[in-house]
């Protein structure tokens, strides 16, 4: 990986700093974002060397972490970078897979812009990670988010099907509303709401209460 002695010096002069701080540190050259530094508490626990990590680019995605949280967090990093100003920063969790382990580790990462070029445009990002296991109430949080995450990617192009009194109509059903209720609320026919049901179930591919609320909450109805 060939890096500018201006990037060279700007790291070397960092990484002392860098050893000294609890958390896991990584700073990724913009573009394809591979990896030009991690901290030697992040080399020990993926159980490789920076040599390795620079050598292998943006496989590092693929090899340590969880694509899908990879899917959520790229929105974000594309807004920071587009952004000027200096002092803003995006965090998120992310599941990384440590060196001798099968399952994920979650890790709540920071990430801001290290260095930018005479123009201001970003040619570095530093990242700060600290694993959430020692964080027990996070970890279950985080896994929740995952989960919404996840069911707001599998199901939002059946949402977007429907219309917008059926999403009224979804609401109200997760609510707990009657049909009768229903009916009134929205100023139609019982028969009507009756069709609206119908349909929902049908766009959806849903037929309980609680799949109407589940949607509902995942797509802030209620």
């Amino acid at each position: 990986m060939n890096l500018t002695e201006t990037i060279t010096n700007k790291i070397n002069d960092f990484a002392p700093y860098a050893e000294l701080m609890p958390g896991v540190v990584i700073i990724h050259l913009v573009g394809d974002f591979p990896v030009v530094y991690m901290s030697s508490n992040g080399l020990k626990l993926l159980g490789v060397t920076l040599e390795e990590l620079q050598q292998i680019g943006t496989e590092y995605y693929n090899r340590y972490f969880n694509i899908e949280d990879i899917e959520v967090f790229v929105p974000k990093l594309k807004a920071l970078l587009e952004s000027d100003v200096t002092d803003q920063s995006v965090s998120f969790f992310q599941q990384v897979k440590l060196a001798g382990k099968n399952e994920w580790t979650w890790h709540m990462s920071s990430v801001k812009v290290f260095m930018r070029d005479e123009e201001g445009k970003p040619l570095l990002t530093i990242t700060i990670a600290f694993p959430i296991s020692e964080m027990k109430h996070i970890e279950a949080k985080a896994e929740r988010l995952l989960e919404e995450n996840n069911f707001l990617r599998r199901n939002s192009k059946a949402f977007s099907s429907l219309s917008k009194r059926e999403k009224q109509v979804l609401s109200l059903v997760a609510k707990g509303k009657t049909s009768i209720e229903i009916a009134e609320s929205l100023f139609i026919s019982s028969e009507t709401v009756q069709t609206h049901r119908r349909n929902i179930k049908q766009k959806l591919g849903i037929n309980t209460a609680f799949a109407f609320t589940e949607y509902a909450l995942a797509f802030d109805l209620i």
